[in-house]
Parts: C-alpha cells; structure tokens; sequence
C-alpha cells in the first residue's frame, strides 16, 4: 500500500524577510517619533494616548532579545556574545548602584536597547527598500522646513512642560551662557532637530545623483544653522569634504580603503576629551571666546565630575562602572538624583556605565574596521565618533539606534577565522526572479557616482 504525498501550496514564511520587516518598522517608528518629537508628544497629551510613546521601545525589546539569540545559538559570534555578557553585568551593577526600584531599572534598560535594533542589521542595508528611502525623506524634510520656519513660527509645543513617568522637562532650551534661543523645529530640541537632519540626509545622499547632493547640501547647512548646534555644524563639514572625495576618487575599490582609513582615523576623536583636560583644566577659555564656555564647562565639570563621584561613593565603579542609565536621565528617577551630571560624550558616557570591559570593545571596533563593506556605515561612523565628542547620544533614541546600526556589521563575522558569516539562502515566490536588492547585489550603488 502506498500513501501520495501531496505538496502544499501554502508558501513557506521567510522568517529572515520577517524579522527584516520587523526591524524596519522598529527603525522608521524611532526615527518618526525622535524627529518630530514635540509635536508628536504634543498631539499624543491632546488625545490622551501618551502611552503611544513607548511603542518602539517595547519593539526595542524584542529586537534586544533576537540579537541575543542570533549571536548565542546562531551566528555565534564572540563580540556580539561579548556585548552581551557586559550589557548583563552592567544591568546587574546598576542595580547595585543606584536602581532601587524595578521602573527604575525598566528606565535605565530602555535607555540602552534601541542600539540592540541597529545591530541586527550586521547583513543588511536600512535603507534597501525604496519605500524606507521615501519614509526617511518626508522625516528628513519635515525637520528641515521645521527649523527653518521656527524663527517666524511659534509652534504650540514650545515652552511646554512634558510631563514622564513624574519628571517634567521643558521642550525647548536655551544656550545656558547666553540666554540666546535655539530653536528646536518639530523636534522641539536643537540638538536632536540638527541630529535628525544631518545623519539622515547621510543615510540618503549615496543613492541621489550628485546634482540633487549639490542642490540639498545648501538648504541641509542652512537648517543646521537655525539650529545653532556647533558639533552637527562640524559633521556637515566633514562630511561634506567625504562626499566630494568619495565622488571623485570614483573607483570603488579606492572608495572604500579611503572610508575605512577615515574611519580608523576618526577614533581619535575619543582622545579629544581627555587630552583637553589635560591641558586646559582650569584654565579660562570663555576669555579667549564667549563660544568656549560650554566647552570649558565639560573640561572642568561634566566630563571628570561623574568619575569623581563614582570614586568617591562606589570605588568598585572605577573598575565594573555605576552600570545602565547612571549619569543619565534614568538617574533622576532614583535617590542619587541629586548626584547626576549629564555627561557630554558617548564613549566616556558608556565607559562609566560598563566599565574598563567596555575599552576591550571599543579596541574591537577599531579593529574590525578593515573588515566593513558598506561605505554608508563607515562614513557614519566617522560622522558619529566625531558628533560624540560633546553629545551624549543616548537621547534621542534614535541617536543610540544609530550606534548600533553603524557597527552593525562586525556581529556577522565569525572571529576565529576572520570570515563572514555565510547569509542564509532567501526564499523567493514562484514566478519572481531577480537577485534581492541590496549589500549582497547592489552594493557598489551605495557609493556616490554620477547621475546628473
């Protein structure tokens, strides 16, 4: 007796293509919600659905858990396990430190994971699929005519007192020296407005032609000087002197040996801060120029002070870190509140949180520098280790997103042997053909060239 074997015609799920999917609406809601964040938290307090807020942080989580998973069981990875062990220790000795309640601790982990949503995106481009590009253009557009009409708009959210989990903060600032305004666009912020503005045109300028760069480039300095952010101001330039080099080199090959040497060559900006408490703590630079205030005010303040302040109440800290969220905005949401100095730089902000386990990964980054494919993420990271120097970056969201997102790309090799993971075959719907757009197919369209 035989038994037929009938083939279903139900399609088998790609789940790689899921989780792509997945990631994606993760990284537009975030860019969404970061880019027009005050008139977003505006129109969420008017409708009484504040809790909207926290829809890309509670995807966060799951992006957080398929990364530890992917690196664990999958790719098995020994910097993506590596991560995962210090982000762990950091959690435990946040508690430890400073959390002494579970909201928290909550606070301080979803300060951290929107980086876990960028660094799933080790064998893959965000900005693959044309609608994500249109998406990121209406954002990137949206906060440029937002700055720009702020000096003749009085926007509704300015000056409004948002009110979170029992803390308020105010929707706009002002320069702390000089009492000047900075406008904040739909953004409501200057800082993040400029931040939005400049690193996704970056993501977008490689796949327009040269003429629609040349034609952007004015109105993109323009938006950021209305913003009156310094360090985004110095990014353009940068990136500005990239993008032309990149253009004419031409050759793609060369392209990518003169972004990775611009990389390598970027990490010396986390030496900036210390070497200017070196030489210039306690020394008066506001005489030489009012613009260098806030800058002596990080050499002498905000940039030893939490180091101080860990030595002296949690000496274990000077090794392991004061763990998730100290020095931060989750730590005025605890008793310590008192003691919180925001710290103005990424790395030195990270380093205090995890500790002298975080220099081994930042000696692994540089590293695997000469390993990185995609010219759009090596030229942001230049970008990002040169806007670190003074920015936090762990507000906005987005701006921690897009740490992970720019070092994505070393969770997708095996160290031992220095090779790729090899990229699971995609299933493709009978009757379609084609190769999948993107880094495996179409990675030389990612590099600046003539169009027009």
């Amino acid at each position: 007796m035989t038994t037929r074997r009938y083939q279903s015609d139900t399609p088998r799920i790609d789940w790689d293509e899921v989780i792509y999917n997945f990631l994606l609406i993760t990284f537009i809601l975030f860019a969404i919600r970061d880019g027009l964040t005050g008139s977003i938290r505006y129109l969420f307090q008017l409708l009484h659905v504040s809790f909207l807020w926290f829809v890309p942080d509670l995807m966060s989580f799951v992006a957080m858990g398929l990364f530890f998973y992917q690196q664990f069981f999958v790719k098995k990875n020994a910097i993506g396990m590596y991560l995962c062990y210090i982000f762990i220790l950091s959690t435990i000795t946040s508690i430890f430190f400073m959390n002494n309640s579970a909201f928290s601790l909550f606070s301080s982990i979803k300060m951290f994971i929107p980086m876990f949503v960028g660094f799933c995106f080790y064998q893959r481009s965000v900005t693959e699929r044309q609608w994500v590009r249109v998406v990121l253009i209406v954002i990137c557009g949206a906060s440029v005519l937002g700055l720009l009409a702020n000096p003749y708009v009085e926007y509704p959210w300015v000056g409004q007192t948002i009110s979170s989990f029992g803390m308020e903060r105010e929707a706009t600032k002002l320069w702390w020296q000089e009492g000047g305004i900075r406008y904040g666009g739909l953004a409501g912020d200057s800082t993040m407005a400029a931040y939005m503005v400049i690193f996704i045109f970056i993501l977008l300028s490689p796949h327009y032609s040269f003429l629609t760069n040349v034609i952007c480039l004015p109105i993109i300095l323009w938006a950021i000087q209305v913003s009156t952010s310094k360090t985004a101001l110095g990014v353009y330039f940068l990136y500005v002197g990239i993008y032309f080099t990149v253009y004419f080199l031409r050759d793609r090959a060369l392209n990518i040996a003169f972004l990775r040497l611009v990389a390598k060559w970027s990490f010396v900006c986390l030496l900036v801060p210390p070497l200017l408490m070196l030489m210039f703590y306690g020394a008066d630079l506001g005489k030489v120029s009012s613009t260098l205030f806030s800058l002596q005010d990080r050499i002498d303040n905000t940039w030893p002070g939490p180091f101080r302040t860990v030595a002296e109440i949690f000496p274990a800290g000077v090794v392991f870190g004061c763990g998730l969220g100290c020095f931060s905005y989750p730590m005025d949401y605890t008793a310590l509140a008192d003691y919180n100095l925001p710290l103005d730089n990424f790395y030195m902000s990270t380093l205090i949180m995890m500790g002298m386990p975080f220099i081994l990964f930042i000696a692994m980054q540089f590293l695997m520098v000469r390993h990185a494919r995609d010219p759009v993420k090596l030229s942001l990271m230049t970008m990002f280790n040169f806007y670190s120097i003074t920015i936090q970056c762990y507000g906005p969201s987005y701006a921690t997103l897009m740490f992970g997102y720019i070092f994505s790309e070393m969770f997708g090799y095996h160290v031992r042997n220095k090779s790729r993971v090899p990229k699971q075959p995609k299933l493709k719907p009978m009757g379609q053909g084609g190769a999948e757009p993107g880094l495996a197919s179409g990675q030389a369209d990612m590099v600046p060239r003539p169009q027009g």
